[in-house]
């Protein structure tokens, strides 16, 4: 017997609400182990993002493969790479060692909440090139798909759902573009996968509890692929978003939302940070312990 073992591959964010902090609370909150491979430092805490310590892609890989050639992991979840050595330094690291690091999910961190640029230009290009063909599930934000196929943001669900469908094109077999940013009653993601295109919609949850949303969203996804890996490990799953298979993506990633959801309104009066109602304050990961 073993637990769910899941590797995030991204930045260590000193204040602990975004990055791989974000992706370890979240795997343990879910119930499964998590293990990571730090891509970058980034200074940074809920008044902005104020400085950023890239990693060479050499001391990236080496963490990559000694995780890789010893854990037995169900999934992997990539975040924020910074450049494109360390993309590329990834991409090789997945090609190697792809039966061993499980279902892949890649959340291609590219900008800030506070808008900060956390990939250069050259590393957004290796990107799209050597990574996101090589992935299962893609989950970018408005702005970041908007960034990866060189076209203006999405203004509506129509262009949210036509950049998702683009992006797909290029190689994984799911996308999930979220809409968090569009001004729009309700909080609605576009999930694109082999049955179809999906719309998922929830009420909007109003507030700055907000940093590390993306994180957790991608991270709570490759999670819960990761439970249910010893089916697929049995034979018993086809392709991510076969009809009628046990992972079907659309549950998955609709309790991914539920968790998002609850973490963000659970964290509503929180006080962690001198600066009070000013900048952006971390989620609440500890509510499945509060329930405990």
């Amino acid at each position: 017997m073993r637990p769910p073992l899941v590797l995030t591959i991204a930045s260590s964010d000193s204040d602990g609400a975004s990055g791989l902090q974000a992706d370890l609370k979240t795997f343990t909150a879910l119930g499964a182990y998590g293990a990571s491979a730090v891509t970058m430092v980034s200074t940074v805490n809920s008044q902005g993002l104020q400085g950023i310590h890239y990693l060479p892609g050499e001391v990236v890989r080496s963490q990559i493969d000694a995780v890789a050639t010893d854990l037995l992991l169900d999934a992997t979840k990539i975040g924020a790479l910074g450049s494109a050595a360390v993309v590329e330094s990834v991409a090789t690291a997945v090609r190697e060692h792809r039966g061993a690091l499980g279902r892949l999910v890649l959340d291609p961190v590219m900008v800030g909440s506070d808008g900060s640029a956390l990939i250069s230009a050259e590393g957004a290009t290796a990107l799209r090139e050597s990574l996101v063909p090589l992935v299962d599930v893609l989950t970018p934000n408005m702005a970041e798909a908007a960034q990866l196929l060189g076209r203006p943001v999405a203004t509506s669900i129509d262009e949210m759902r036509e950049q998702a469908l683009a992006l797909k094109a290029l190689g994984p077999q799911a996308v999930l573009v979220t809409g968090g940013r569009l001004e729009h009653d309700d909080a609605v993601d576009v999930l694109v996968h082999p049955g179809g295109t999906d719309l998922l919609r929830a009420e909007r949850v109003a507030g700055r509890f907000v940093r590390g949303a993306g994180s957790t969203l991608s991270a709570a996804i490759t999670a819960q692929l990761a439970r249910i890996e010893e089916f697929s490990r049995a034979g018993e799953l086809g392709e991510i978003g076969d009809a009628g298979s046990q992972d079907d993506l659309v549950t998955i990633v609709a309790s991914a939302r539920e968790f998002l959801a609850s973490a963000i309104e659970n964290a509503q009066g929180w006080k962690v940070s001198r600066h009070g109602g000013t900048g952006y304050s971390p989620l609440n990961h500890l509510i499945t312990l509060d329930k405990a």
